[in-house]
C-alpha cells in the first residue's frame, strides 16, 4: 500500500493560480542558474521517503480548505534555504492530477496521507475547463455540483 503527503497551498486561491504560481516558481529557479526544477521546501525530511520514492507517491494540495489536486514525488534530498538553514527539498512533477474534490481541515507543514484514504483522481478532461470563481466554486462543492 503506498502512502502520500498531503500539503496546505497557502496563499492559493485556485487550482489555476497554484499552476501559475508553480510556472513561476520554475521561472525562478531556471533564472537562478538550477534548471527548470518544481520543488518545494520543507523543514523536515519525511522518515517514509523510501516509501514515497518507491511506490509513486504523491503530494496532495488543500486549495481554500478542499483537497483538489495532486503532483507525483520524483525525488526527496538534502537542501539549504535562502537563509542558509538546512532543509529538506521534494521534487514534484509538472503534471497537476485533479482529484474528486475533499473537505480537509487546517494544519502546519505536511502530513502522511495513507493511499486507503487519499481522494479517487477524477477522470481525465473533468477538470480541464476553468475552475469557477473561489466564493462559486465553494458554494458549488456545497452543494455537491462541482
Amino acid at each position: 500500500m503506498s502512502v502520500h503527503l498531503i500539503k496546505l497551498a497557502v496563499g492559493i486561491e485556485s487550482v489555476d493560480h497554484l499552476r501559475e504560481r508553480q510556472k513561476q516558481r520554475i521561472a525562478e529557479r531556471k533564472a537562478a542558474g538550477d534548471g527548470p526544477v518544481l520543488r518545494i521546501l520543507t523543514r523536515n525530511t519525511p522518515r517514509r521517503a523510501e516509501e514515497l520514492l518507491e511506490e509513486d507517491g504523491s503530494l496532495y494540495w488543500v486549495v481554500k480548505g478542499q483537497i483538489l489536486v495532486r503532483q507525483k514525488i520524483k525525488k526527496i534530498e538534502p537542501a539549504t534555504g535562502h537563509d542558509g538553514t538546512p532543509r529538506c527539498a521534494i521534487h514534484l512533477d509538472r503534471k497537476l492530477v485533479r482529484v474528486r474534490p475533499r473537505r480537509s481541515r487546517p494544519f502546519q507543514g505536511w502530513r502522511y496521507l495513507e493511499a486507503d484514504n487519499a481522494p479517487p483522481d477524477l477522470p481525465s478532461g473533468a477538470g480541464a475547463q476553468k475552475e469557477p470563481p473561489p466564493g462559486m466554486a465553494e458554494e458549488l462543492r456545497e452543494l455537491g455540483l462541482i
